[in-house]
């Protein structure tokens, strides 16, 4: 007994349409799923692939990833700043420094760390911000 392993052309033709249906499909499904295709989106997707995938950081990382940026500065390494995340990659700077220059380090750094898009600088200067609070005025009490 002999066997022919060959498709003829009608079979040839069927899976040729199934496979277009099912890709069409398929196309339909994720366009629905992940939103609709814009010039916009084609070249900011292919500049993220260009550039590289953007590293995520968890909250927590991210909080880690700048901690470790400003000890790595020995200008910063002892100064009392706090780093809390709002979410990934997302960080604020919060605390007391000597000086403008110090304050502008800090921001620097921490945005220079791995996987860190944002930061909020919330750092205030000893010597300027303490003093709009001395000459904030005082609330009195005028109730009869």
């Amino acid at each position: 007994m002999s066997r022919d392993d060959r498709l003829s052309g009608t079979e040839i033709a069927a899976w040729a349409t199934l496979g277009v249906g099912a890709g069409l499909a398929a196309g339909f499904a994720l366009g629905e799923w992940m939103g609709g295709v814009n010039p916009t989106r084609v070249r900011g997707a292919a500049r993220r692939l260009r550039e590289g995938a953007p590293l995520r950081l968890t909250p927590a990382a991210s909080v880690q990833a700048v901690d470790a940026a400003l000890r790595a500065d020995p200008r910063l390494a002892t100064l009392p700043i706090e780093v809390l995340s709002f979410s990934r990659g997302v960080v604020e700077l919060r605390g007391w420094v000597p000086t403008r220059l110090a304050r502008a380090l800090a921001g620097r750094a921490a945005l220079a760390a791995p996987g860190i898009e944002s930061v909020i600088n919330s750092i205030l200067v000893h010597g300027e911000d303490d003093q709009a609070m001395r000459k904030a005025p005082r609330a009195t009490d005028q109730s009869a």
